[in-house]
Order: structure tokens, then sequence, then C-alpha cells
């Protein structure tokens, strides 16, 4: 018996709780959550990144989704914890649905409502209270189970300088008022307060962001934030740009005192149940995404120029690690998994204005790479070799932005593992070509050009369960809306200015995973009213698993002239050795 479990029923036995829920985000809805809200792996085991945990007495799952059903089968086996896989698609949440069928008129279901968005919540109420079931928000039982949560812990807030911003914080805030007239702006997400405010932290692993909430106004503009982490230079910066300070809790009581019938701006599909409910009732709010979002989305020129050089910096990273790697293989030398995503931050932490990984390394061998999302740990990390398949997905913060990438290559001697690896690494290939060389009308979502990444791999039978592309963040979140490349619908236009990544992959359980990955900018294209992508990221593709007959010339020409782009881009940044390996790696097929 999970004694975790136990003590969590015992208390919701003795409090009337029928069912608890434990959304697994933090007040922000955070994509990488601080450790004191890693609440569902403390008390299932389970550590995917979408993970929603409902416990009643007698029953204790954990709903995910397809990212992590190999990894969660292998985390919850032996457990009491039964793995609930799900499709992001549906319509209802599916735990609430089990819920729903689960208990009986009268029951409670308790939660915590700084835990999950207004959305859900309201989601969750509309399923269950038509059948008598009465759900809580002011629930919990964290304390209960987890004795030895973490304490938060905060970093130095510093100023990303306007040479890297491209733009004033006043400028900024000007923009978000025209766009809003008199209405009052909420903002809950951590890397919307950073944009804005052009101020950078380290509260969150991988994000250089702080823990904060804002209101802007139509003459105010408060921030909450703890006390103390304002000092001298960042009080003046928020000065100069008309921000107040206030405490991190106090957001509530000012929510509850905005004058009558003022509008409230409030995305309640990231702003957590407690905002909502918190602001005056004889308010008007409006649930609307921020304004903020979409401009943040699309970089300025300074950005632009600027991410252009961080992907300079990465790719050099990039070449001088698969130079070592393949030298140390070709040596007999011993890697891991978890050795190479060392070695590869290493390269990394040489280029002038690295702040930090932008996400987890995925350092990944054979099986493991057939998992998406999978990073090594001391008990997963496996011998890396010389006969099998390696993809690693990494990425970095710099002042000059963020980067995001990934490739695959098979560790053998001649770069071929096998027929069939061969075949899927081709297509995989095939499908980034035809989304990285599209043109497509203006005003068309990445919803309407997913399908390109796919169709070559579909002839074959294959297909991934994954998005094809996520926004990027300028030295902020490494995953960034609201525009995406996914099967999932999707209304945002790709307009010019916006950053993307093109991320096809295939995956063989127990065998592989296959991904290539770039992040291109949307520009206008030569055609009237049309706009295509450029291709940003520099770092060779391997041509030596690429079966050439199922290329077309087109595709062919990609490959070439990319390849010829990076050596001609980052050779001048390397030693002589390092020039000749990319040279080999670099020549046409």
């Amino acid at each position: 018996m999970n004694k975790k479990l136990n003590n969590l029923r015992v208390a919701m036995k003795d409090s009337g709780v029928a069912a608890y829920v434990i959304f697994n985000t933090d007040p922000h809805n955070d994509e990488y959550i601080p450790r004191e809200y890693h609440i569902a792996a403390a008390l299932t085991g389970f550590t995917g990144e979408n993970a929603t945990v409902v416990v009643t007495q007698d029953f204790a799952g954990v709903w995910t989704d397809g990212r992590f059903y190999i990894s969660g089968e292998m985390e919850l086996k032996g457990t009491e914890v039964t793995l609930m896989k799900t499709d992001d698609n549906l319509k209802e949440p599916p735990y609430a649905t089990y819920i729903a069928e689960h208990l009986k008129k009268g029951d409670r279901v308790g939660c915590d409502g700084q835990l999950v968005t207004d959305k859900q919540y309201q989601r969750i109420k509309s399923i269950l209270t038509p059948k008598g079931i009465i759900v809580d928000n002011s629930v919990d039982f964290t304390s209960v189970f987890w004795i030895d949560r973490p304490k938060p812990s905060f970093s130095d807030i510093y100023i990303l300088d306007e040479k890297y911003a491209g733009e004033s914080p006043s400028s900024k805030i000007a923009k978000l008022r025209k766009t809003n007239g008199n209405a009052y702006q909420v903002l809950t997400r951590l890397d919307e307060i950073a944009w804005l405010l052009n101020l950078r932290a380290a509260d969150i692993d991988f994000c250089p962001l702080f823990r904060a909430f804002m209101v802007v106004g139509e003459k105010d503009a408060v921030l909450f934030v703890h006390d103390g982490r304002i000092n001298g230079d960042i009080k003046a910066h928020l000065d100069r740009s008309g921000v107040s300070v206030r405490g991190y809790d106090d957001i509530y009581n000012y929510l509850r005192q905005l004058p009558d019938n003022a509008t409230v701006n409030i995305d309640h599909k990231t702003a957590n149940s407690f905002i909502v409910s918190n602001v005056n009732p004889k308010c008007k709010i409006t649930d609307a995404s921020s304004p903020v979002q979409k401009s943040k989305a699309i970089k300025n020129e300074t950005e632009l120029r600027n991410i252009r050089q961080a992907l300079i910096k990465d790719g050099v990273a990039m070449e001088k690690f698969f130079y070592k790697m393949e030298q140390k293989l070709a040596k007999n030398e011993p890697l891991t998994e978890m050795s190479l995503a060392k070695m590869l931050l290493k390269e990394r932490e040489k280029g002038e204005g690295f702040i930090s990984e932008s996400f987890g390394c995925i350092s990944a061998f054979n099986g493991h790479a057939a998992m998406p999302h999978y990073a090594p740990t001391n008990e997963s990390d496996i011998p890396v070799d010389s006969t099998g398949v390696y993809l690693v997905d990494s990425g970095g913060q710099y002042y000059e932005g963020t980067t995001d990438i990934t490739r695959t290559i098979a560790t053998t001697k001649d770069g071929r593992f096998s027929d069939k690896f061969a075949l899927d690494y081709t297509l995989v290939l095939q499908g980034h070509i035809e989304l990285a060389t599209a043109i497509f009308p203006e005003g068309s979502s990445g919803s309407r050009l997913d399908v390109l990444a796919r169709f070559c791999m579909w002839k074959y039978g294959r297909d991934f369960q994954h998005g094809t592309g996520h926004g990027v963040g300028y030295c902020l979140n490494c995953h960034e809306g609201p525009h995406r490349i996914s099967p999932a619908h999707n209304t945002v236009a790709l307009v010019p200015g916006m950053i993307v990544t093109d991320e096809p992959g295939i995956y063989i359980e127990n065998e592989y995973g296959i991904r290539t990955e770039n992040i291109v900018q949307v520009v206008k294209s030569e055609y009237e009213g049309f706009c295509k992508f450029d291709v940003l990221t520099l770092c060779h593709i391997d041509t030596r698993p690429i079966v050439r007959e199922i290329l077309t010339q087109s595709q062919i020409d990609f490959v070439n002239d990319y390849n010829e782009r990076v050596f001609n881009t980052l050779s001048p940044y390397l030693d002589e050795e390092e020039r000749a390996y990319l040279r080999e790696r670099t020549q046409k097929i």
C-alpha cells in the first residue's frame, strides 16, 4: 500500500471528499513548474509534464497523452496507480467524465483552485454539477502526503537591455493600453510579464522568468511580486516604466477592490480559478487571450537580428559536440546518455551570452528515443555505443534569444543502422523539408499546414503523436503560443515576424526514435498575398542514412543548399579538425 495514498484517503474521508483532483501545474500555469508544485509526481511517481491525478477511496489514476504512454507504463508498473490514456483533442476532460460515472449525487470533489485554470474548473463543474456532484476548489491536501515538500526558491531579477529587447517597457505598456482602452488587463503568465517589463530571472527551470502577477489599467500598472525582490536598479527601471509594486499575494485583494462596472480582461484558459473568482463581482469580466501573447510572438527587428546570432552560437556548439561524440565513439570511449547531455551543455556554456538550457536535454539512445519527451536520469541512463541510433533534442537560453534543435544519427561507422531506419529517417526528413519550403496564403494557421509534414510518411503507414511545431520565445519560454503547427484546430495566423519549429518524427517502440527539428521564421514570399519560411537553425543534417531514391530533386537541393550554408556560416568558428569533420558531413548527395 502506498503510504502517501493511504494518508490522503484518510484525510479525504475525514473531510467528506469523495474524489480529489491534482493538476500538474502552478498558480501561473507554467510549463516547467517549480519543484514544490511537483505534487502529482510526489504522490504517484509519474513524472510526465502532462498529468491529472484523480484519487478516490478505491481508485488512483493519472491521465496523460501519447507523449508519455511508454514512460508512464514504466514509472507506474507495480504500483496501484493506473495510467489513463487520453487524447488532447477530446472536448470533455476525461477525468471529469470518469468522476461523473463513478460518484453519486451529493458527493464532493475537491481541488486546489490555484492549480486549475478557470476554464478547466468551469468545464469540470459543467459536467459534475448537473449530476448533483459538488465541486470545491478550496481543498488542498498536499501537506497530508508530502511531508518534505520543498520550500519556494527565488532568484535575482535583472534587466534585459534594449539592445536585446528592442523596445522599452513604457512603449509596450502604451501599446497594450491603446489596445485595451479603459479596461484592466490581468496578466498571470510569467513570460508575458517578463516580456512586457524587459525583466528576466531564474525562478523557473530552463526559463528566465520570475514569479509575479500584473494588472495594467488605463492609468495604473501594478506588479505583484514577493517582498524583497525589487532592488534599486529594478525599482528605478519600473519607476521609469510607470509601474508600481505590491506584494505577490496582494493580487487577490487588489482584484476585489477594482472599481464597480470596470471592464477586466482575463484569459480564462491560463488564469487560475482563484484569480477569476476574486475579481469584484460588480466588474464586467471579459474572457479573452492577452494581447501581450501575440505581441511577443511577433518578434521585432532587433529580436530577429539577435536570434540569428544566438543560432550561430548554438550551431557551433552542436557541431563541436557531434565532432567530439563521433571521435569518442570511434575510439570506443565510454559514453552514456547523461554524459553526452553534459558534454553538449559544456559546449553551449562556451558561447558568449549563454544563460542556461532552454529545457531538459532529451539525450536518448535506441528505445529511449522512441519516447518523444524522454530525459535521462541516474536510474534510466544507458551506455551509448557504435551500434544504434542516438537522438538529441536540446536548446539554450541566450541574451540574444532562445534555441531548440533536434538531430538524429546512427552511431555506426557508416551512419546507417538498418534499411528500416534509413527509410524512416528519410521520411522524417521529407516531412521536414516539405514544411520548411511551403508557400502559403497570408492568414493561414499552423493547423492548415501540418499535413505537409506528414503526407510523405502516411504513404508508408507512419505518423507521429505530437504537434509539428511550436512558437519559440525570445529569451523566454522555449514553447510559446499563440501559434503552433499541429493537427489540433488553431485559428491563429502565421504572420511575418513569428518564429516556429519544424519537427516531424517517427517513433518505433523499443527500437529507435527519429526527429529532425529546425527553427524557422515566417516571412513574406515573392508572391503577393503569400508567406513562406526562412530556416534559421544552423547545424548539419546527416546525409548518410538518406534513401536518396525516394527524395525529389527539390528535396535533394534543399539538403545540399542547407548543409552548404551551415558549413559556410559555422566553419570560421571551428578549428581545423572540426572544419574537416563538418566538410565531410556536408558533402552533397
